[in-house]
């Protein structure tokens, strides 16, 4: 958020309205700008912690990864409206008539096709950060001795391209 409390920044903003196309139409006429802000935040934080580590913000987030922010968001949001769903479920039974309202069944579906899908999405573009991390022990920058004995006795584990 900008210094003025409250008011977004423009690219704050700019990727705040680009997640409420994805996000449920009940969850997203509820949720503030704020809110999805920290939705945001925490799909930026997932995509940090995964290694290569790496120290991404609303201001800083590539053009390339937007489209992962914007799937993560409407993942959570999600998330978030399985959780109230579960308050509207009930089961009433009375002299063998039963009557059972699960929403959460068919939501959990759903979810679980997204997570597999975000957590896909996140590690491909990990995976191309992986060449932009340094030189492995057996480059010609590690030839040394020590990468030399390393190389030997730990087998092609230091290698990118080992299979």
């Amino acid at each position: 958020m900008s210094i003025k409390e409250g008011k977004l920044s423009d690219k704050e903003q700019k990727l705040v309205d680009e997640c409420k196309i994805l996000m449920p139409e009940r969850f997203r006429a509820t949720a503030t700008d704020d809110r999805i802000l920290q939705f945001i935040e925490i799909v930026i934080a997932d995509i940090n912690v995964i290694p290569p580590l790496s120290g991404f913000n609303a201001h800083s987030l590539p053009d390339v990864i937007r489209p992962v922010v914007r799937f993560g968001v409407s993942m959570y949001a999600e998330i978030f409206q399985q959780m109230r769903s579960t308050l509207d479920d009930f089961e009433w039974s009375d002299q063998g008539v039963t009557v059972r309202i699960d929403q959460t069944a068919k939501i959990n579906v759903s979810l679980a096709n997204m997570s597999h899908i975000y957590e896909r999405m996140i590690i491909n573009y990990k995976k191309t950060q992986i060449f932009n991390a340094g030189a492995s022990l057996g480059t010609p920058r590690f030839n040394t001795a020590l990468g030399q004995f390393l190389k030997i006795a730990l087998g092609t584990s230091f290698l990118w391209n080992s299979p």
